[in-house]
């Protein structure tokens, strides 16, 4: 399974199993969350692997409705299209784990800066895929950046296996809960159908689907449908991972498209995000 099957089978999993990742596998992961890119390269987005996840669940209480033996806690300093970014990197992330077995599940996050600390500060003390000595260098540095950056915690991926019973991937063939491609595009080119077929599997806050496509001569306009201001940053979050599938979808099919900001035409009820630029 590539990437691009990922996004058609991948489903969100919210009961999961105590049966706890391999080393093997999270050390696997654990380059994953290093190699994350995005757009803005001002920014500073981590993805921070946690092994046990008792200690997300105990600082986020109640708010963690989602209990899973281990997370990825992401924070990132604050920057144009931030938000966008965080999800843009992030569901490369969690197709990757898709594509390794494993279920995830998109949390928005109530931690504060001195709890990401604590947490990593816990976590990795007993983290024994790496020699001790590995780990103290490890701590240090990741200490100094959160101390010296503006870094905050904004969203937290549960991962693991399903519990007994729980169908870990979608069957490809049911009809999912998402707006269909008229839906979510105007004078869209029928080549761009496959590329709107992945998009439209994207995980949403609530499952809104705020994003809209718009079909010029030299580009693919996509804006935001304006959300309520409860879910404004993660509507936000979800405009980024509906960039990421149209990405892995451009580059499935070999459709040639650079991402800049334009002076798009406004729309009402909507927020320009950015545009897809068609390369010859």
């Amino acid at each position: 399974m590539d990437l691009y099957d990922a996004i058609f089978y991948r489903r969100t999993i919210k009961e999961y199993s105590n049966r706890a990742v391999k080393p093997e596998l999270m050390k696997e992961i654990k380059e994953i969350c290093k190699s994350i890119d995005y757009l803005n390269e001002e920014l500073d987005i981590k993805a921070h692997l946690i092994d046990r996840g008792h200690l997300i669940q105990f600082l986020m209480k109640k708010d963690c409705n989602i209990k899973a033996p281990h997370y990825i806690l992401v924070t990132s300093n604050k920057g144009e299209d931030y938000l966008q970014n965080i999800g843009f990197a992030i569901e490369n992330v969690v197709l990757q784990l898709t594509t390794l077995g494993l279920g995830t599940c998109w949390i928005e996050c109530n931690l504060s800066q001195e709890d990401v600390k604590e947490i990593i500060d816990i976590d990795t003390e007993s983290i024994e895929i790496y020699s001790k000595e590995q780990v103290k260098e490890e701590d240090i540095e990741l200490e100094e950046s959160i101390e010296e950056s503006e870094e905050q915690p904004y969203i937290v991926i549960a991962f693991g296996y399903p519990k007994e019973g729980e169908h870990i991937f979608r069957n490809v063939n049911a009809e999912p809960r998402r707006k269909r491609i008229k839906e979510i595009s105007k004078k869209m080119d029928r080549k761009w159908t496959k590329i709107l077929s992945a998009v439209r599997m994207s995980s949403s806050v609530k499952n809104v689907q705020p994003w809209r496509f718009y079909n010029t001569k030299t580009s693919i306009d996509i804006y935001e449908e304006k959300q309520k201001k409860s879910i404004e940053k993660m509507s936000k979050i979800s405009m980024g991972i509906c960039l990421r599938n149209f990405d892995i979808a451009c580059k499935k099919y070999d459709m040639k498209v650079k991402y800049e900001k334009t002076k798009a035409k406004k729309r009402l009820g909507k927020e320009y995000y950015i545009s897809a630029i068609i390369e010859e």
